[in-house]
């Protein structure tokens, strides 16, 4: 009979060898031995991950490449959750770090016969700063928001293979950014119970000079194509304080880069 892990780990890759290393390891540090690892390689073309995964030689480390037709980390991630043996599901990115205790907390606070989805605190952290800290605000969970801003901390997010089939059509391939917002987005709208879990089990790595002015155009139209894809509504940038914990919201609207990815271009011609 088949072998079903108790969780399965999404873990889209290009390059970046090291960090990718250093992320199958904190699989291996696992305090729950029932886990697996899907590795979807997105075309790298100065890294052999092939062998980086092999050299582990554990049977819980699966590697696959995407073919030539596909490429995207929203196709790497699909691939990863048709691959996946198990119901429930952990987004991991190849150069964050999993806390020793994430799949065994996940495979408590998920149940595989219902559409759940948790998100948790995240530490961050960096080469100059390998211990990190922890980010602060955790908003829970309002549907209204979602609609808004993007709060669910992608690297801290697990759901089941309910609430992802529930969602429909999986992560769009057309989108490179914001593909988490808009299946979140979906996932809440199909009515998948969705709970903050005020726990850390992810450090999530920054790096220098990550958000660049350009990256941040990209991003804030990445936003704006998720809410003209899911009919949401023109709103004014302020309404968040209406829904939001009020440390997110002076966060959000007290930042510059923050406030102009969030706001609505279409409100001034609604």
């Amino acid at each position: 009979m088949p072998w079903t892990p108790a969780v399965s780990f999404l873990i889209p890759a290009r390059n970046r060898p090291e960090e990718l290393k250093a992320a199958l390891a904190s699989c291996l540090a696992q305090s729950c031995d029932a886990w697996e690892a899907v590795v979807v390689d997105d075309h790298s073309d100065n890294a052999d991950l092939l062998a980086l995964v092999a050299a582990f030689d554990d049977s819980r480390l699966r590697y696959y490449r995407l073919p030539d037709g596909e490429r995207g980390v929203s196709a790497a991630r699909n691939q990863a959750v048709a691959l996946a043996r198990s119901p429930r599901l952990l987004t991991f990115d190849s150069d964050d770090l999993n806390h020793p205790h994430r799949a065994a907390r996940c495979r408590e606070l998920l149940d595989p016969d219902h559409p759940q989805l948790i998100y948790t605190r995240v530490r961050l952290f960096s080469a100059t700063h390998p211990s990190g800290s922890p980010k602060q605000v955790l908003q829970p969970f309002t549907a209204a928001l979602l609609e808004m801003i993007n709060f669910i901390t992608n690297p801290g997010t697990a759901f089941t293979v309910k609430a992802f089939e529930a969602a429909g059509d999986g992560f769009r391939p057309s989108l490179s950014l914001a593909e988490d917002y808009d299946l979140y987005l979906r996932m809440a709208r199909a009515g998948v119970t969705i709970r903050a879990i005020d726990e850390e089990h992810v450090s999530y790595r920054k790096h220098p000079k990550a958000t660049t002015n350009r990256r941040q155009a990209e991003l804030h139209e990445a936003v704006m194509t998720v809410r003209r894809l899911n009919g949401v509504k023109p709103f004014p940038i302020e309404a968040i304080r209406s829904h939001s914990l009020p440390e997110l919201a002076r966060n959000l609207l007290d930042n510059p880069d923050q406030r102009a990815l969030w706001q609505d271009d279409r409100w001034n011609d609604a």
